[in-house]
């Protein structure tokens, strides 16, 4: 995929941060499947170099810090975006600065993730801002504790949303991109697994139980984020 074709997913993604969720919707699914095609489309040139015994691209670690009252929130969605994806494995660490995400995968799939993580994550935030505006009011006689878990709910249902379309885009691009694209896929993604079996991993503390109202409000968000159908991509 060409640079222009990059410079595009940036600008429909800073575009949608800053335009009516109708047309935000429409603008973040049309970068994320230039996204997907753009996975394969590397993952294909580096199988090729990989059996002509040239070079492949290179695995890295990138590091996104989250900060604020949902930053491990955040920190999931960016995990869940990484997953749907298919081909970067997510890492959690707690810091004094806030709760650390390491996306490990190609160097290329890596910064993809990341370019879509920031801009959900504004996105998020909007989404479930101007959900607790409405439902305010129906919280009015619970604690603090419980006002802010309903937040935190929001913004892991729409995570949970978010992965989940993804993940049913991608599908369907696959199947559509023929024989052998699911395999060159696999081969990449175990070559990641190969290299996160050599670093050392602690398991993170499980994460309280849900709002489920504001759960599920915050997957439907998630889910319909963006679902512009008819905007074809390139």
């Amino acid at each position: 995929m060409s640079e222009t074709k990059l410079d595009l997913i940036a600008k429909l993604l800073a575009k949608a941060e800053s335009t009516t969720p109708e047309e935000a919707e429409a603008l973040t699914e049309h970068a994320e499947r230039l996204m997907v095609k753009y996975g394969i489309e590397q993952a294909r040139i580096d199988e090729r170099r990989g059996r002509l015994g040239q070079e492949r691209e290179e695995i890295v670690r990138e590091q996104i810090v989250f900060t604020g009252s949902y930053a491990r929130d955040l920190r999931d969605l960016g995990s869940g975006v990484a997953l749907a994806l298919g081909t970067v494995r997510p890492m959690h660490a707690e810091h004094r600065t806030g709760s650390i995400l390491y996306l490990v995968g190609y160097s290329s799939d890596a910064q993809q993730v990341r370019v879509l993580t920031e801009s959900l994550e504004v996105q998020a935030m909007v989404a479930m801002r101007a959900w607790w505006a409405i439902q305010r009011d129906g919280y009015r006689l619970y604690g603090e504790g419980d006002k802010r878990r309903a937040r935190s709910s929001f913004i892991r249902g729409f995570a949970v949303g978010v992965a989940g379309r993804i993940r049913e885009s991608r599908r369907a691009i696959i199947e559509d991109a023929g024989s052998g694209t699911e395999l060159v896929l696999t081969s990449r993604r175990e070559r990641v697994d190969a290299y996160i079996d050599s670093l050392s991993t602690r398991r993170a503390r499980a994460r309280r139980s849900a709002d489920v109202g504001a759960f599920v409000h915050g997957h439907r968000s998630g889910r319909e984020v963006q679902t512009g159908r008819a905007m074809t991509p390139g």
